[in-house]
């Protein structure tokens, strides 16, 4: 007699609760069996591990009097979607704009979801200033309606998605190196599997490298990494330093009002590179110490995901409300000492934002991200080895740093404008552009 799906499941659970030695079961691995009897459909999607799977739906127009483009492509443009990374892209592709060269930014899996009002006043405060090009916003998400590219359309991709949905399209074109904005090592964004070898398959393609800080150019350089290992893609590269935001990362007036000791804890549990359940445990054992009595605990760089979370010693781990660019300024003024674990050779924007803003951070090395670069930067930023107890360790010392209650300080050796670091990177990609098309 055949059985539903739903009775299945049912029997399955009633398994569970008579059988005492599923209890150690891992439950996830389990959740995902149940998943296969409920809904295989689902399953099997979840077993295809190619993110953004999808090809551009493009259009080619042969006219040889198409104006000169560069493209910036993303899975999803979106207001919500504008962090770090995304926001570097755009101010150099601001700046690419300024210089003559016509921009399009590209959704390439999700439609466009910018306001151009709403678009124009953040590219005005992300360039500093009323000189805000005109870029235009489109999408190659709609098979019903493919997105024209022209003749002499030249791409930035700006993940390893992006990239690789580049293959079929570039055969098409004239041009058929592309500019790959690299601001992490991908590939480690996966365990060994396929998102892990179409990641590091984009770079054995032909590209035009630029990369987000001398500390990930070191290591991608020094890896064998498909053509970076290449001296030609290497003197092609275009490296340029971040910078800090003086306008939003500053030392602000002390507190008004009295109020606790307060620690962030940068938490991401979906970001594996992120660390989140070692940084947890380093939380756990740090608040034992004395250097914590009294301090409030608070996680940021997530929309909900992390709920409260009992640290021990009568400290809880409460979650931050979302804010805005500017309220998240606010909230490392507020605030004494940022924890951020990053697995990763670039040092994460929040680690500088903090030092910026003349707290402490604490954060991890991890191979060109050597404590002495990271001394170099910042007298605020404690970078300890990947550890339980390295993290426990540079936790409570910066506990103990802030107690000597010396005046905050903007403690940041770097640029504080992005002018200084992208104008020249942008005058390298028009420079690169413009041989290109004599080229052609």
């Amino acid at each position: 007699m055949m059985h539903s799906a739903a009775s299945r499941a049912a029997r399955i659970l009633g398994t569970i609760k008579s059988n005492t030695a599923l209890l150690f079961w891992d439950p996830e691995r389990f959740g995902r069996n149940l998943l296969q009897v409920t809904n295989p459909r689902l399953f099997e999607q979840r077993l295809v591990d190619i993110m953004n799977a999808v090809p551009m739906h493009v259009r080619v127009d042969p006219a040889p009097d198409a104006p000169v483009r560069l493209n910036v492509l993303d899975s999803a443009w979106s207001k919500s979607g504008m962090t770090g990374g995304p926001n570097t892209v755009i101010n150099l592709a601001l700046r690419v704009a300024q210089r003559g060269i016509p921009v399009r930014l590209i959704s390439t899996v999700q439609a466009a979801t910018i306001d151009p009002a709403w678009f124009r006043n953040h590219a005005g405060s992300l360039l500093g200033g009323p000189d805000v090009p005109e870029i235009s916003i489109a999408t190659a998400a709609d098979p019903n309606n493919p997105l024209p590219l022209g003749h002499r359309d030249v791409f930035l991709a700006t993940h390893w998605s992006t990239a690789q949905q580049l293959k079929p399209v570039l055969p098409q074109l004239p041009i058929r190196e592309f500019f790959y904005m690299l601001q992490e090592f991908e590939p480690a964004f996966y365990p060994w599997s396929g998102n892990f070898a179409l990641a590091l398959e984009t770079y054995g393609m032909d590209f035009w490298p630029i990369i987000n800080e001398a500390m990930l150019a070191d290591y991608l350089f020094s890896q064998p990494l498909g053509r970076l290992m290449d001296g030609v893609i290497r003197d092609r590269a275009v490296v340029f330093e971040p910078a800090v935001d003086k306008d939003v990362f500053f030392v602000g007036p002390p507190d008004a009002r009295p109020r606790p000791k307060r620690l962030l804890f940068y938490a991401r549990p979906t970001n594996t590179r992120n660390m989140f359940g070692l940084g947890l445990m380093a939380l756990r054992h740090a608040a034992a110490s004395p250097a914590f009595a009294g301090w409030e605990f608070l996680s940021i760089g997530s929309r909900g995901s992390v709920p409260d979370l009992q640290l021990g010693h009568g400290h809880v781990l409460r979650r931050a409300p979302w804010v805005d660019y500017a309220g998240y300024g606010d909230l490392l003024r507020q605030a004494d000492l940022l924890f951020c674990p990053m697995l990763s050779p670039h040092t994460s924007y929040p680690v500088l934002e903090m030092a910026a803003c003349g707290g402490f951070s604490v954060t991890n090395t991890f191979a060109t991200k050597t404590q002495g670069k990271i001394a170099a930067l910042s007298p605020n930023i404690i970078a300890v080895e990947p550890t339980l107890e390295g993290f426990a360790a540079g936790l409570v010392e910066a506990a103990g740093k802030v107690a000597d209650g010396l005046p905050r300080h903007s403690a940041l050796n770097m640029a504080r404008d992005w002018a200084a670091t992208l104008d020249p990177a942008a005058s390298r990609v028009v420079d690169i552009i413009r041989s290109m098309q004599g080229a052609m």
